[in-house]
């Protein structure tokens, strides 16, 4: 299982740098396949980091001797101000190669994806260089209005994502009935994490008084303005997630340990997605929440 970690809220130059330092550092104990990042500014600036090794993170934008090799590519500069920023840390289901290191990047939209999907739609299976699961879902994500609307219909499998619009100058938190996300919160920021203990340490590079993880209510999507200094909640809508059908691989399950797979995943009747994540979260109540936070 990959990891995220994603924050919004009033981020400087320096605590930015030193959140993606301790993420590739918490990140690459476990996922050795890739570690990448995107940083939005509040003035529109972008800058991203992709890098194959995770345990050999130089920091961003670090010169380096010729003799230190690195597979990394990186664009931009960070920002005075970021409002948004999103890490993943990549254990790998398709090919091990920088091109599939997240965020994946389709125009305006930036995505990191937790997961595991495949297409179940009536059309063709959208395209992906290296058959990625989570760039083939950018591809498809990217051409619809409302595509979280329409996820149950054409995905088997479970996500959680991280997605920055440019555009649209919003970041978007989503986690469907299985996936693994915690959330806690400084003064200034909102923070996410696969696993708590993970944002927990990350809450403390911003502040010692960081709330103690909890866990995010699974099925939801939350959307936020990060055009300003501040950013702002512009909505939390629930999501049906994704639908179900055999998975088109036996590799996946016994990387994860499984023996043997299931041709059917439970739907009707069920309170979680069909695709199980081999870590789910606790429960958490179901009310919606509204306004700003």
């Amino acid at each position: 299982m990959c990891k995220l970690f994603i924050a919004t809220g009033t981020i400087s130059k320096q605590q930015t740098l030193k959140l993606i330092e301790k993420a590739a550092s918490l990140f690459s104990r476990t996922q050795k396949d890739g570690f990448g990042f995107v940083a939005y500014g509040s003035n529109g600036t972008v800058a991203t980091g992709h890098y194959l090794e995770p345990a050999n993170f130089p920091g961003f934008n670090v010169s380096l001797p010729e003799w230190i090799e690195c597979n990394r590519i990186e664009s931009g500069r960070i920002p005075e101000n970021v409002t948004a920023l999103v890490c993943h840390g990549r254990t790998a289901t398709s090919k091990v190669v920088i091109a599939n290191v997240h965020p994946f990047n389709n125009k305006h939209l930036f995505l990191s994806h937790n997961g595991v999907l495949s297409w179940i739609g009536s059309g063709p299976e959208p395209k992906a260089k290296h058959a990625c699961d989570s760039e083939q879902f950018l591809n498809w994500f990217s051409t619809l209005k409302a595509p979280f609307n329409e996820t149950k219909a054409n995905w088997s499998g479970y996500g959680v994502f991280g997605i920055i619009n440019t555009r649209a100058k919003t970041l978007t938190v989503a986690k469907c009935g299985n996936g693994k996300l915690s959330y806690s919160a400084t003064d200034t920021c909102h923070l996410w994490s696969t696993d708590s203990a993970d944002v927990e340490a990350l809450g403390k590079v911003l502040a010692n008084n960081a709330t103690r993880p909890l866990a995010m209510r699974a099925k939801t999507v939350c959307r936020f303005d990060i055009s300003k200094r501040k950013p702002r909640l512009l909505s939390v809508d629930n999501w049906e997630g994704f639908g179900s059908v055999s998975h088109k691989s036996d590799d996946w399950f016994r990387s994860m340990g499984q023996t043997s797979r299931r041709t059917v995943w439970p739907v009707s009747g069920s309170t979680n997605d069909s695709f199980p994540d081999w870590e789910p979260a606790t429960a958490t109540a179901t009310t919606t929440t509204t306004g700003a936070l």
